[in-house]
C-alpha cells in the first residue's frame, strides 16, 4: 500500500545558500483532502500547488506567526523554497514585511513557472534555482548583514538578542529596524520563532522539558502554545495527522 503522503527535500546550491534554506516537496497520494497545520517556522516562502502536471496555485508567503491550517488537494503535489532573511533585500529585491502572517498570490510568469517542466521535483527545483540566480541583483552583501544571517543560521534561537548584537557588531536598534522593514518582525521575535521550532525536535521524541532557552517548564509551555495553539504533549499526540510537519524537521 502507497504511503498517504510523500515528502521530499533538496538544499540548494552554492551561489544560492546564503538565500535559500531548502527546497521541499509535499504530495498527497490520496483521493481526499488531507489537512494538516503549519507551524512558524523563521522562513517565508514561495509555493507552487501542481495537479495533473498544471500549476493550480502560485503564491508567496510571510512569516507566519502562530499555527496556519492549510488542506492539501487529492493527489496533488505542494513544492516550495524556504527563504531565510537575506532573500528578500539580496535575491527578491523586495520586503515580504508587508505580507507577514499572508499569502500574495503570484502570476505564473514570475520566475518563468508557466514554462517550467513539471516532470519531477528535481527537474523544478534545477530549473527554479537557475531563476532566482537569474534576478539576484549584483550587489555585494555587507559584512554585519552576513554575519547575522549566518549567526541567526547557526544558533536556532539559543542566544539571547544582545549577544547576537555583541557577536556581529551591530547594535541592537540597527538590526530590528532591518528585520522589521525587510520581514516584519524584531530580533526577539524571530529568536523566539526559531527556538520554540528547534525545540519540536524534542517533543516529536516525547521529550516535553526543554534542554535550553527556556526559563522552566511553564515557560516552555507557554511559548509553544503561543505558537502552535497546542501543548507540548499535545503536539506529540497529533504529530502523526494534524501537525505532520514535525516529522519532518532535521536537525542541521
Amino acid at each position: 500500500m502507497n504511503e498517504k503522503s510523500t515528502y521530499k527535500e533538496i538544499l540548494p546550491n552554492e551561489e544560492l545558500k546564503d538565500f535559500v534554506h531548502s527546497f521541499w516537496m509535499h504530495q498527497n497520494n490520496s483521493d481526499t483532502v488531507e489537512k494538516t497545520t503549519i507551524v512558524p517556522d523563521s522562513y517565508f516562502k514561495i509555493v507552487m500547488l501542481i495537479k495533473n502536471q498544471k500549476i493550480i496555485s502560485y503564491f508567496m508567503t510571510g512569516l507566519w506567526l502562530d499555527e496556519k491550517e492549510f488542506s492539501f488537494a487529492p493527489n496533488a503535489t505542494s513544492v516550495g523554497v524556504r527563504l531565510k532573511i537575506l532573500a528578500p533585500e539580496f535575491l527578491l529585491n523586495r520586503e515580504v514585511a508587508s505580507i507577514i502572517q499572508n499569502i500574495y498570490q503570484l502570476d505564473l510568469n514570475y520566475l518563468n513557472a508557466d514554462k517550467f517542466d513539471l516532470s519531477s521535483f528535481e527537474v523544478i527545483v534545477e530549473q527554479w534555482q537557475k531563476e532566482l540566480q537569474s534576478i539576484k541583483p549584483q550587489k555585494t552583501i555587507p559584512g554585519n548583514k552576513l554575519r547575522l544571517s549566518q549567526l541567526l543560521d547557526k544558533m536556532n534561537g539559543s542566544i539571547p538578542a544582545i549577544e547576537v548584537s555583541n557577536q556581529i557588531y551591530w547594535t541592537n536598534r540597527q538590526i530590528n529596524r532591518y528585520l522589521n522593514k525587510y520581514v516584519g518582525v524584531s530580533l526577539k521575535k524571530y529568536l523566539n520563532i526559531q527556538k520554540c521550532y528547534q525545540a519540536y525536535l524534542q517533543i516529536r521524541e516525547g521529550e516535553f522539558y526543554p534542554e535550553e532557552g527556556f526559563f522552566d517548564q511553564p515557560h516552555f509551555i507557554r511559548e509553544i502554545k503561543k505558537h502552535t495553539g497546542e501543548t507540548p504533549r499535545s503536539l506529540h499526540k497529533q504529530q502523526n495527522d494534524r501537525f505532520i510537519q514535525l516529522k519532518r524537521i532535521s536537525k542541521k
